[in-house]
């Protein structure tokens, strides 16, 4: 029987059919991989390099001002006629914030003059308006305190510090090491009758053997041990009228004993 054209022919044709797309080999798709993941490198020695620790200046691909010709300290330069490339200050000229013109609490003291018209200060007496005496003022000064002159005047205030000790054993030998001054008691009477402005200047730049701590107690903390020497004054002769009733009967109870 002779086959018809019809049967082998498909039945309807709705478009043209697109040709299709091969599966890659496997040696493309193994580079495709390798190059994916390689590109993860740079990252992990990116990270790697922030968190590591080392010796060695980091690399540094931007410059900036990071590398620069300029000069280093104390060395010399040809530009100005001293030679000096460290420029000193220009007179008259005050840092931001550093005006410093409360002399009272800058200074604890105002200029004025004596009864013969000469130059002489005026120790503030009291605190300055700038300084609330409170707890926690007093605490600060506790600490400033225990901090830069327990060493030689003690933890009392009464000149027994640890160096001031072994400074006056040195001192007692038959050969003697080392010169000391006593230092002073701050419960005294003569400490006691300074202005409080007297006591925060000898804390700035000194008195007699005394060296300045001003360059490391910053103004705040100079007050606040001012207020806690008197406080320490305070609690060696204290008025009987201050005191908390609780102290009182205390006190009568162990003077009747």
């Amino acid at each position: 029987m002779q086959q018809h054209h019809s049967d082998i022919l498909p039945a309807y044709t709705e478009a043209p059919r697109p040709p299709k797309i091969g599966k890659p080999p496997f040696w493309m798709i193994a580079l495709a991989l390798i190059f994916v993941v390689g590109s993860w490198l740079p990252l992990v020695l990116f990270a790697r390099g922030r968190a590591a620790q080392s010796r060695e200046p980091r690399v540094q691909f931007v410059q900036d001002m990071g590398i620069q010709p300029k000069f280093r300290e104390q060395q010399t330069s040809d530009i100005f006629a001293d030679e000096r490339a460290d420029r000193p200050v220009i007179a008259g000229t005050v840092a931001r914030g550093e005006l410093h013109g409360d002399s009272n609490y800058y200074l604890g003291y105002t200029m004025g003059v004596d009864d013969k018209g000469k130059p002489a200060p005026k120790f503030l007496e009291g605190f300055p308006k700038e300084v609330k005496v409170d707890e926690a003022l007093l605490k600060r000064g506790q600490e400033r305190f225990n901090i830069y002159c327990t060493a030689c005047h003690g933890l009392d205030g009464q000149g027994h510090g640890s160096v001031n000790e072994r400074a006056m054993e040195l001192m007692g030998e038959d050969t003697p090491r080392a010169k000391w001054t006593q230092a002073a008691n701050l419960t005294s009477d003569p400490v006691k009758t300074r202005p409080e402005g007297h006591i925060y200047n000898t804390i700035n730049v000194g008195i007699r053997s005394m060296p300045a701590y001003g360059p490391q107690v910053p103004p705040a903390d100079r007050w606040a041990i001012v207020a806690y020497v008197r406080a320490l004054q305070l609690s060696y002769d204290a008025p009987s009228r201050i005191l908390p009733d609780d102290i009182k009967e205390r006190a009568k109870a162990a003077t009747k004993k």
